[in-house]
C-alpha cells in the first residue's frame, strides 16, 4: 500500500521551512512514508488530477484548505475546526473563556486601530471594559486585569512568533505603520513584573508533550525568534489541569498552547498555536524528536492493523 503525506505550505511558508520538511522526508523512511510538500495553490489541481495522499499536514493558516481534504475522507491534521478556532486570537478567548482564564480580549477591524491610535489610556480602558463580553467563569479577574493594566497589547488576531505584537503607550508609531486590512485584538498587558515569562505546552497526539519557558528582561515579547530565552521545565499540575480542559474542547495532532506567566505565577492563556514550530524544542530539548514522535503516532493511527 502507498502511503504518501502532504504537507501543505504557502510560497513563503515552505521558504522558510525546507528543512522542516525534510525532516518529516526523513522520519517517515522507516515507516515507508512519502513524504511531499504540496504549495496550497497546487493541492487542488492535484486532487482533480487524480493523486490522493494517505494524510495531511495543513502548514499554512486557512481552514478551507482542511476542510476540502476532510470533505473528501483524507486525515488532516489539525482539523478545519481547531484551524478556524485557533488562528484568531479573539475567537480563541471567545470560544474558551467561561471554560479557563484567559487573556481579556476585544477582536477589532485595522479601522477601529486607527481611531484607537488618536486614544489615551483612559478612553482604552473605558472603551475595553464597554465593550468586552467578560467570562462568567472568571469576570473579576478580567475585569481586574482590564482596570488596573498599565498598558495594553495590540496584535493581529492571526499573528505568530510576535512579530505584530506591540505595546499600546510604546509603539504607536510603529503601530501606525504596520497596520494592514485584518482583524487585530487589544488585550491588558498582564503584572508580569521585572521580567516577561510565558510558558509552551507542546501537545502530540492529544497529550502533553513536553513544556519550555521563555523569558526576557527587555522586552515584554518572549518569543524565541525575537530573542527571549528558553529553558525546559516540567508541566506543573496547575497547569496540566488546565491544559486538560483545552483537550476536552479540541483533537490535536500537534499544537503549541501559550501561557503567560503573571508575576505571582497565575497561569493566563495566552493563544493556542495550531501550526506550531518546533526549532525552540530542538534547542533546549535535543533528547526530544517530535517529528520523529508524530510520525511514529500518524503511521499507528492510519495504517497498523
Amino acid at each position: 500500500m502507498s502511503k504518501e503525506l502532504w504537507m501543505i505550505y504557502d510560497v513563503k511558508g515552505l521558504a522558510r521551512n525546507h528543512s522542516f520538511v525534510k525532516m518529516f522526508e526523513e522520519r517517515g523512511l522507516p515507516y515507508d512514508i512519502q513524504v511531499k510538500a504540496v504549495l496550497d495553490t497546487e493541492y487542488e489541481s492535484r486532487l482533480r488530477q487524480g493523486e490522493k495522499p494517505s494524510a495531511v499536514l495543513v502548514r499554512t493558516i486557512c481552514p478551507s484548505i482542511n476542510d476540502a481534504f476532510e470533505k473528501r475522507k483524507i486525515p488532516v491534521w489539525n482539523s478545519s475546526f481547531v484551524s478556524k478556532i485557533c488562528n484568531h486570537k479573539g475567537t480563541t478567548r471567545e470560544y474558551l473563556k467561561d471554560t479557563i482564564f484567559c487573556t481579556p480580549t476585544i477582536t477589532c477591524s485595522y479601522k477601529k486601530i486607527k481611531e484607537i491610535m488618536n486614544w489615551d489610556m483612559e478612553s482604552l480602558r473605558h472603551y475595553m471594559l464597554q465593550t468586552i463580553t467578560l467570562s462568567s467563569s472568571f469576570q473579576k479577574k478580567e475585569e481586574d486585569r482590564i482596570k488596573e493594566t498599565k498598558d495594553f497589547v495590540i496584535k493581529t488576531a492571526n499573528g505568530h512568533g510576535g512579530n505584530e505584537v506591540f505595546s499600546f503607550l510604546r509603539e504607536k508609531e510603529k503601530i501606525k505603520e504596520a497596520i494592514k486590512p485584518v482583524d487585530y485584538v487589544i488585550q491588558p498587558m498582564l503584572p508580569v513584573g521585572k521580567e516577561s515569562r510565558d510558558m509552551r505546552i507542546y501537545i502530540l497526539n492529544e497529550k502533553v508533550y513536553a513544556a519550555v519557558l521563555r523569558h526576557s528582561s527587555k522586552d515584554f515579547r518572549a518569543n524565541f525568534s525575537l530573542g527571549g530565552k528558553v529553558e525546559p521545565v516540567n508541566c506543573q499540575d496547575e497547569i496540566k489541569a488546565i491544559v486538560q480542559n483545552i483537550l476536552e474542547k479540541f483533537s490535536f495532532g500537534m499544537a503549541g498552547i501559550d501561557f503567560i506567566l503573571e508575576e505571582d505565577g497565575t497561569p493566563v492563556l495566552s493563544e493556542i498555536e495550531d501550526v506550531a514550530g518546533t526549532r525552540m524544542l530542538y534547542h533546549c530539548r535535543p533528547d526530544l524528536d517530535i517529528v520523529k514522535d508524530y510520525m511514529k503516532e500518524i503511521d499507528k493511527s492510519l495504517f497498523e492493523e
